[in-house]
């Protein structure tokens, strides 16, 4: 009982004088950097002060070197024409983002009453590849799951349709199934 008294009581005083050691070469560090003189910045006009006169530093070239050359005025290419005709319809969308899991846009309620259903959602692709879409058909109706359709059309992100190369607006039919599968 004495031996672990003694150990106990030497384990002690060195974890406070390490302690005391550690304090004191923070301490010290912490001094020797508030003391230490702050070097003053450089600043780029007094290392190279700038030219009062441009002339002195690039001499004018000779009489025969003058000649100004006008260059040709190059024609801005034309934009093409925005499309202004009837959204085209897309068949076989290329995704380039969808929601991670799904699933936990199922309806709450339904889940807990095993009930299972189907959205048709009638959707418009912007510029952006975002998707703003309407409730075609939804079955069975006021269980949640066209609110629920919506919220995973709205976590989408399409690659739009192109006409000329140009993005355009596009419409894409999505159906949404929920099933307990």
């Amino acid at each position: 009982m004495q031996q672990a008294q003694t150990r106990l009581a030497a384990l002690t005083i060195a974890t406070f004088v390490v302690g005391a050691l550690l304090w004191a070469a923070f301490s010290a560090r912490f001094t020797m950097l508030l003391d230490a003189p702050i070097a003053p910045v450089a600043v780029l006009s007094e290392i190279a002060p700038r030219p009062q006169n441009v002339e002195q530093v690039r001499p004018e070239p000779p009489e025969a070197q003058r000649e100004e050359v006008q260059p040709a005025p190059t024609p801005a290419p034309a934009a093409p024409a925005p499309y202004t005709g009837e959204p085209p319809d897309i068949s076989n969308p290329i995704w380039l983002s969808r929601p991670p899991s799904p699933e936990r846009f199922y309806p709450r309620a339904a889940f807990m009453r095993g009930v299972e259903g189907q959205v048709t959602l009638a959707c418009f692709v912007e510029l952006d590849g975002r998707l703003t879409c309407t409730i075609e058909q939804e079955a069975p109706a006021g269980q949640g799951f066209g609110d629920a359709a919506l919220a995973i059309a709205r976590a989408h992100v399409m690659q739009p349709a192109t006409i000329n190369g140009a993005p355009v607006r596009g419409r894409y039919r999505m159906v949404v199934p929920f099933s307990l599968d």
